[in-house]
C-alpha cells in the first residue's frame, strides 16, 4: 500500500522529472527512428530516379550514336553509288568531301573493319576518277582508246554495285536494334577490289 501520509511534493516532482525524462527520450528515439525510415526510403527513391536519370542519359548516347552511324551508312551508300560518276562537278566534289568526312569519323564510331571498308571504298573512287578523267583527256586529245583503261573502269563499275549490294552488312553489327551500341565492333566480310593493272 502507498503511504498516503508520508507523501512529500519534492520527492514526487524529482520522480515525475525523471519520468518525464524517460518518455521524451523514448518518444524522441521513436521520431528519430521514423525519421531515419523516411529517409531511407527518400534515398531509395533518389536512387531510382538517378538509375532512371542514367538509363535514360544511356538512351540518348545510344540513339545520337545510332544517328550518326546511320548517317555514315547513308553518305558511304550515296557514295558507292554515284561512284561511277563523281567528276568534278560541285554535287561530286561535295560528295567527296562528305565522304572523306564521315571516313576520318568512322574510325571513332565503328570497330575497324568498317573503316577499312570505307577506305578500300575511297581508293576505288580514286581509281575511278583517274581511269575516267584520263579516258575523257584522251579522248579529247584525239589520242588512242586504251581498252586497259575502258576495262579498269568496267570492273570498278561492277565493283561499285556488288559493293553497294553488300555494303550493309559491313555496317549491320554497328547498327542492328538492340545491339549494344556503346561497345564498337564489326565482324563483316570484306569485298576486295579487282587487282590493280599495270
Amino acid at each position: 500500500m502507498i503511504d498516503w501520509h508520508g507523501f512529500d511534493w519534492p520527492s514526487f516532482a524529482a520522480l515525475m522529472g525523471a519520468l518525464a525524462s524517460l518518455i521524451v527520450g523514448i518518444v524522441a528515439v521513436v521520431f528519430a527512428y521514423r525519421v531515419g525510415i523516411r529517409q531511407a526510403g527518400i534515398a531509395e527513391r533518389q536512387a531510382d530516379i538517378l538509375s532512371r536519370q542514367v538509363a535514360l542519359e544511356e538512351a540518348s548516347l545510344k540513339a545520337e550514336l545510332f544517328e550518326r552511324r546511320l548517317a555514315t551508312y547513308e553518305i558511304a551508300a550515296d557514295f558507292v553509288l554515284h561512284l561511277s560518276d563523281l567528276g568534278d562537278s560541285d554535287e561530286g566534289k561535295a560528295r567527296f568531301a562528305h565522304y572523306a568526312m564521315k571516313m576520318r569519323e568512322s574510325q571513332f564510331l565503328f570497330g575497324p573493319n568498317v573503316y577499312a571498308a570505307l577506305v578500300e571504298i575511297w581508293e576505288a573512287g580514286n581509281r575511278l576518277r583517274v581511269a575516267r578523267a584520263t579516258s575523257i583527256s584522251l579522248y579529247d586529245d584525239n589520242l588512242a582508246f586504251d581498252p586497259k583503261l575502258s576495262a579498269t573502269i568496267d570492273e570498278l563499275i561492277k565493283w561499285s554495285m556488288k559493293r553497294l549490294e553488300t555494303l550493309h552488312e559491313v555496317f549491320r553489327p554497328d547498327l542492328e536494334v538492340g545491339y549494344d551500341l556503346l561497345s564498337s565492333h564489326s565482324s563483316s566480310r570484306d569485298i576486295r577490289l579487282p587487282p590493280k593493272r599495270p
